[in-house]
């Protein structure tokens, strides 16, 4: 796919990018302080987040920025709630011990994903702390890290820990989650075309501070969905501590060669067995397609495989707005080349190559 799009160098060599472009989101300006703290580029970016309800930098989105300013000693403009433009210029990676606390139920996992790959390319470890919301939506839960996301970096060659101390469910947060990260050794790109013969599906259903009757009902649920279709599963029933209430069904489909993941979140007045059933239907379609990874990790490989020497390639059950735009994002910062091969919202080829 190639389109135009409104990004730009200044002549003093800023970067930059119009926040309300493509998706539109978060993320945009998420990639950008990652790739600016690992390669020095300082930028600007304004537009944040204009087309959403509330927008400019929400407290999530301002505890990224803070977080990258502090572990790489970086000069910020614009760094205040709900702004809509921000400077950024990076200084050196720091490695060391960090807490980060965002004060309401924000992303601890997107704050975690912005500050994670440059600390990952520093020389010694790091341990992070960070408090929020560890199970809330629009973002990965921090179970999706550790079972997926995590899974596949270690394959690319970085090396980290997540430990979750306290759950954080939407509206209360207050999760807390504690990581090790460790220097990276980049020297494995990815390269699946194929994700082999299925083997099973491994679940987790979990609740904090409800009645464990609403996990089981999640689990004999997902069970009486997969032996619809055959398919061989272990699920798990679990209590995590929290401060506030929540429920959630993570599903991992485990194949010989890659391996998918899916969930979903209780909601007040949402029955367990819905929960379950939206889990359950993303991974049917994934079944459907000929894809190796889910859609939600195919956007969030885009990083470490264009800081990964050699060449990688993966099929996505969907190509996603928020896949091409993060794409767009990692070309401004890395001398890579990235390809999609599909249509908008149907499987695709995504093919990445390090240039340097």
């Amino acid at each position: 796919m190639k389109m135009s799009y409104p990004f730009s160098f200044m002549r003093n060599d800023i970067i930059k990018i119009d926040g309300s472009f493509g998706e539109g989101g978060g993320q945009i300006l998420r990639t950008a302080l990652s790739l600016s703290a690992i390669t020095k580029k300082p930028f600007e970016i304004y537009n944040i987040r204009a087309s959403r309800k509330t927008p400019g930098l929400s407290p999530q989105h301002l505890q990224a920025v803070n977080a990258t300013a502090q572990i790489c000693n970086a000069e910020v403009i614009g760094n205040q709630l709900r702004s809509t433009d921000l400077k950024f210029y990076p200084g050196e990676i720091q490695a060391g011990t960090y807490h980060f606390n965002i004060g309401t139920a924000g992303s601890v996992s997107l704050v975690l994903q912005t500050i994670f790959y440059p600390l990952s390319l520093a020389d010694k470890p790091s341990l992070i702390t960070i408090i929020g919301g560890t199970h809330v939506t629009h973002s990965p839960c921090i179970d999706y890290l550790t079972q997926q996301w995590l899974y596949f970096l270690k394959k690319i060659g970085f090396d980290a820990a997540i430990k979750t101390l306290r759950a954080g469910f939407y509206p209360r947060g207050g999760g807390e989650v504690s990581v090790r990260i460790n220097p990276a050794s980049l020297q494995h790109p990815l390269r699946i075309d194929d994700r082999g013969k299925f083997i099973k599906v491994k679940g987790l259903s979990t609740i904090s501070n409800l009645d464990i009757n609403i996990a089981q009902r999640q689990q004999l649920q997902a069970k009486k969905r997969l032996l619809e279709y055959g398919i061989p599963h272990e699920i798990s029933v679990e209590e995590m501590p929290a401060i506030g209430k929540g429920t959630m069904l993570l599903l991992v489909g485990k194949f010989e060669h890659s391996q998918c993941c899916y969930f979903s979140l209780g909601a007040i007045g949402k029955r367990a067995e819905t929960v379950a059933d939206e889990a359950c239907n993303e991974f049917f379609h994934f079944l459907k397609t000929k894809g190796i990874i889910d859609e939600y990790l195919a956007d969030q490989l885009i990083i470490p495989l264009a800081l990964t020497k050699g060449s990688s390639l993966f099929i996505t059950p969907r190509i996603t707005q928020h896949l091409l735009t993060n794409i767009d994002v990692v070309k401004l910062f890395l001398p890579v080349s990235i390809d999609v091969s599909g249509n908008l919202s149907e499987e695709g080829f995504v093919k990445i190559e390090h240039l340097a």
